[in-house]
């Protein structure tokens, strides 16, 4: 399987060669999708002001998603009904499906953890090439099915850098499949997460895109709480805004940090002060107003001088420290959450 960053090949190849040599420190395995943004379970509850045709459609979904054993089940519904209903009643719908996905998801990578134990399974998956495209595997009929059942449930394979896979919600496949159903409000969400789906913002240690477009996801996922401040998904929006906050502000882990001085290098604090000035009136540049502030009154010196032997880096500044552990109840305040 061929893929920039998170491909197949070299973690199937290293679980072959780690098997073969009986080792148990690392193998290819199944985990759990990194903990979502704050996605909970919502029960479909239709609304008794809705069309009576709309209501028997959220009727049929709550009978659906009781018995549904796989996400294809509540997919497939969705595929059939959902450009036959309203907005709001299309909303409760994808709704419904995303709390499936929250107990779901589990179950899929325990299942797959099972399935990577079998003989011939890893050499299977390792004749793919990226695109996965799971209808290629040969002589393996039920693996095939199985795997092919799981992206019809709109989830998607997804890799590790210590040679674990998963499968968690393939965000830009609802986009592409859904979106134009529903509310602004939750065409935004998606936007927002199909965005992570295609390039997630962090991983392996450290910032995987440039803090200038992390600037900028920034700024969507302030436009989501802005226009709806009391959005379907504002708690699962708001705590991802907080987390690019955190990364934006205090990500240095490698190219950030002068490490004779440790000072923050010119061009970071230049990318922090041209974000104030193309967006002077926005919440987020009132808090990194007061970060640059910060930095003025430490002359740019980040954290205190290692030590020997230990590490180079040592502690942040106690101020600046102070000032990181406060972002979640500055965030709070600009926005006003709901306790």
């Amino acid at each position: 399987m061929k893929r920039s960053k998170c491909t197949l090949i070299p973690l199937l190849a290293a679980f072959a060669l780690l098997t073969g040599c009986a080792s148990q420190d690392k193998q290819l395995t199944a985990q759990p999708p990194p903990a979502s943004s704050g996605n909970t379970a919502t029960p479909v509850s239709p609304d008794q002001n809705g069309s009576k045709a709309d209501m028997e459609v959220l009727q049929q979904l709550q009978v659906t998603v009781s018995q549904a054993k796989e996400a294809r089940d509540v997919t497939a519904f969705l595929d059939e009904h959902l450009k036959q209903v309203d907005a709001k009643t299309a909303d409760q719908m994808f709704l419904a499906l995303e709390s499936f996905y929250a107990s779901h998801v589990s179950v899929v990578n325990d299942h797959f953890r099972n399935l990577l134990q079998q003989p011939g399974v890893t050499d299977k998956l390792y004749a793919l090439d990226y695109p996965y495209d799971f209808s290629k595997i040969q002589n393996d009929d039920k693996l095939k099915q199985w795997l092919q059942t799981q992206t019809a449930g709109k989830l998607t394979l997804m890799a590790t850098p210590d040679m674990s896979l998963y499968w968690q919600v393939d965000y830009p496949a609802l986009q592409a499949a859904y979106g134009t159903f529903l509310s602004n409000d939750l065409k935004e969400y998606l936007a927002i997460q199909a965005t992570e789906g295609n390039k997630a913002y962090t991983g392996e240690g450290g910032l995987q895109i440039s803090r200038e477009d992390l600037g900028k996801r920034l700024m969507t996922a302030e436009n989501y709480l802005t226009v709806y401040p009391a959005g379907l998904k504002k708690s699962q929006i708001q705590t991802l805004y907080t987390d690019y906050l955190k990364a934006y502000l205090s990500d240095y882990r490698y190219d950030a940090i002068d490490e004779s001085t440790m000072k923050l290098l010119p061009t970071v604090k230049k990318n922090y002060q041209s974000f104030v000035k193309t967006r002077p009136d926005s919440k987020t540049a009132d808090i990194v107003t007061a970060y640059v502030s910060l930095l003025q009154e430490n002359q740019d010196v980040i954290y205190e001088f290692g030590q020997k032997g230990v590490s180079i880096i040592g502690d942040p500044k106690p101020n600046i420290a102070q000032f990181w552990d406060s972002l979640p109840g500055r965030v709070n305040h600009e926005f006003q959450a709901k306790k």
